[in-house]
């Protein structure tokens, strides 16, 4: 008998916070998701809210980064290292476009949270605050990749423009029995872990993963993702987190 075939599916949105609506703003978050063939990528970035032009290296940053990976990804050995090589080209990309508007890299500035999983396992990596969490066939419930990068005052973080060598990504693999993914940007935090154990926080990741997993479709599934943006807007989510918030979720399924 041959090989298993494994795909998966999933669903992303994201929604502008309501502080940001109030002062009539822009959403400073963006995504990129890709998969096929058992090969799911994500990005996922938070541009700084101080920042003139913080949607613009959001923008180029989850781009470049997922053109990285997809280009990468066929004949990668060594996940960890293209998920490196993408934060590399993201940072590069944001830098050049920086120069092309003749302005200063931190009105740029950005997080990154990147994932690349295949049929063998694969990698993740984060640049700044926000949550990778994952579960395992060999763990139960869920867990966090990285705990969130917070710098020495509230509401700090590290970005991807920050000079080079001063914010290198944390990067791990990721095993082959991992089955299902989840990144957000930092709004989602207070949601989605438990800051006094340091623990991810289970209800809130299996409710948002419960329509996923009762789902036919592969790839994205659309009404999710509408359902998904909804989800973040309702006010159950704003009166907790008023900040722009992203989602991106996966499930892997098997035929």
């Amino acid at each position: 008998m041959g090989r298993s075939r494994l795909m998966w599916r999933h669903a992303a949105a994201r929604t502008t916070g309501s502080s940001h609506l109030k002062r009539d703003e822009v959403c400073q978050d963006r995504f990129e998701v890709w998969s096929a063939d058992g090969v799911f990528l994500a990005a996922v970035s938070d541009g700084a809210g101080s920042a003139k032009r913080a949607e613009v290296g959001a923008e180029v940053a989850v781009r470049q980064a997922l053109a990285s990976m997809r280009a990468g990804h066929q004949e990668a050995t060594d996940w960890p290292a293209l998920v490196a090589s993408a934060f590399d080209e993201a940072r590069a990309a944001v830098l050049a476009q920086a120069d092309s508007e003749n302005l200063p890299a931190r009105d740029f500035a950005c997080t990154l949270l990147l994932v690349a999983l295949t049929r063998d396992g694969g990698a993740a990596g984060q640049i700044g605050d926000g949550v990778i969490a994952l579960r395992d066939d060999a763990e139960e419930g869920w867990s966090w990749v990285f705990w969130p990068q917070k710098g020495e005052y509230a509401n700090m973080t590290r970005f991807l423009t920050d000079p080079e060598g001063a914010s290198p990504p944390d990067l791990a693999g990721i095993r082959p029995s991992v089955f299902e993914i989840a990144l957000m940007t930092d709004g989602l935090e207070a949601l989605a872990l438990n800051y006094s154990e340091r623990s991810a926080h289970d209800p809130f990741f299996e409710g948002v993963l419960a329509p996923l997993r009762s789902a036919e479709a592969v790839g994205e599934v659309e009404r999710l993702s509408t359902g998904l943006a909804g989800f973040l807007a309702s006010p159950r989510v704003s009166e907790r987190a008023d900040d722009d918030l992203t989602l991106v979720i996966a499930t892997r399924t098997v035929s």
